[in-house]
């Protein structure tokens, strides 16, 4: 799968995207394999506080699908899909 980053992710793990060899994953498992890989900034950034669900702030795109309007965290995410996270901004 391709996982892009936006705004700020792209800085915490410092490209645009990755390809990852996983498959089929939720979407939870891949922001907590993520985590693993990037450390503990961009574990900040995606999960809660517990470290047992994604952060409220995090938009989730599969395959362009926000993960809200499937199984939200439950979502499953083929080997072949491209995974898009981007941070809740405000701006005008």
């Amino acid at each position: 799968m391709i996982v892009k980053y936006f705004a700020y992710y792209r800085k915490d793990v410092g490209r645009k995207e990755e390809t990852l060899l996983l498959g089929p994953v939720t979407a939870i498992e891949l922001i907590i394999k993520l985590c693993e890989i990037h450390g503990d900034v961009l574990k900040k950034r995606l999960l809660t506080e517990d470290g047992a669900r994604i952060h409220p702030d995090v938009i989730f795109l599969i395959d362009g699908r926000n993960i809200d309007f499937l199984s939200g965290e439950a979502s499953v995410i083929q080997e072949n899909a491209v995974v898009s996270l981007f941070p809740r901004i405000a701006g005008g």
